[in-house]
């Protein structure tokens, strides 16, 4: 069987060699079109694992210091127009400083090259890190609905207008576009912890709204109670948002299967493969998703009278072929005579 030793990747190498270029000396070269994609970048634009590291830590960094920045403003505007609501809110963009700075670290050891004790790579701190913001934010969801039921019961005036309305509506444009960005870097990366951030954030939009809605209506009415109302709204809807970071955690925690879109685009180039006559078939493919890292394991069929060194070779294209899709992958072909267990 033919696999790609986990030591032979370094945690931010740089860019890498297209997967084709490290074929064992003297292989066959493959068929017509197997050829290098974009540079640094393979099917569906994900970038090469150096720059995706990059990537990804640099969208991390930039989420915290985003949040720091928003943290301050709510609680300044918040204390100075005596809105809970706004103080929330805040509390929210501080619980997402930390959340984003342990991202960013997360991220950074999960790119640390394999060792001895772990010698399949660090991918699911990312995870755990997924997992641990959802704990954090549901801690400070909590906290929030205590505070929210507690000025419900003993309800405050509002004041400074201004202020407390023009921090809500300036934290959702800077929130949203921070949004945008870490989509983008999710997409490309396929970071689980970028995409928990991204998933985190896009919720303070509609919760930076819903309190920019509330202080108005509590300005314009005299109602007082709204502010307790729209705390207790956000720290349920970060209750819900701490869920789903949870289940996302979770699914790559118990190695769930890749996307059916990521398995359909392995299942076409190694159909692509047996459609030329390389392989006579494949079976048992399996894939499991940890952190960053997709884990790709099947077997290829091949007539029982061919050489090995050519057995091998085959199995070399049929691993190219996939690293051709999923660059950043650890792919393990187990080579079998024909079919030798059933589909």
């Amino acid at each position: 069987m033919s696999g790609r030793s986990p030591a032979a990747r370094a945690a931010d190498p740089g860019p890498l060699p297209h997967p084709a270029a490290r074929r064992r000396p003297g292989a066959d070269p493959g068929p017509p079109g197997h050829g290098d994609p974009a540079a640094g970048r393979g099917a569906g634009g994900r970038l090469d694992p150096g720059a995706r590291a990059r990537a990804a830590l640099r969208a991390g960094r930039i989420a915290a210091a985003t949040a720091g920045g928003l943290a301050i403003g709510k609680l300044v505007a918040g204390q100075l127009g005596h809105s809970m609501a706004v103080t929330a809110s805040a509390v929210d963009s501080l619980t997402d400083l930390f959340a984003s700075s342990a991202n960013a670290l997360a991220i950074q050891l999960a790119h640390a090259a394999p060792d001895r004790s772990h010698p399949f790579g660090h991918a699911k701190i990312e995870t755990l890190a997924t997992a641990g913001q959802g704990l954090l934010i549901g801690g400070s969801g909590v906290y929030l609905l205590v505070e929210g039921v507690r000025r419900l019961l003993s309800p405050e005036p509002l004041r400074l207008a201004a202020v407390t309305l023009g921090a809500m509506a300036a934290a959702a444009l800077v929130t949203a576009a921070l949004v945008a960005y870490l989509g983008r870097v999710a997409a490309r990366t396929g970071s689980s912890a970028i995409q928990a951030d991204a998933v985190h954030y896009r919720t303070d939009i509609a919760a930076n709204l819903a309190v920019f809605a509330g202080v108005a209506v509590t300005y314009a009415t005299g109602f007082t109670r709204v502010d307790g109302i729209l705390s207790i709204a956000v720290a349920v809807y970060i209750l819900a948002s701490a869920g789903s970071l949870l289940r996302l955690g979770v699914r790559d925690l118990i190695d769930t299967s890749a996307p059916e879109d990521r398995v359909r685009a392995i299942e076409a180039a190694l159909d692509a493969m047996r459609s030329v006559g390389e392989i006579l078939g494949y079976h048992a493919l399996r894939t499991r998703v940890a952190g960053h890292t997709l884990f790709v394991d099947v077997h290829i069929e091949l007539p029982g009278d061919l050489p090995l060194a050519r057995a091998h070779a085959r199995s070399d294209r049929a691993r190219d072929a996939i690293l051709a899709v999923e660059p950043d992958a650890e792919v393990l072909v187990h080579i079998d005579v024909e079919r030798d267990e059933p589909a």
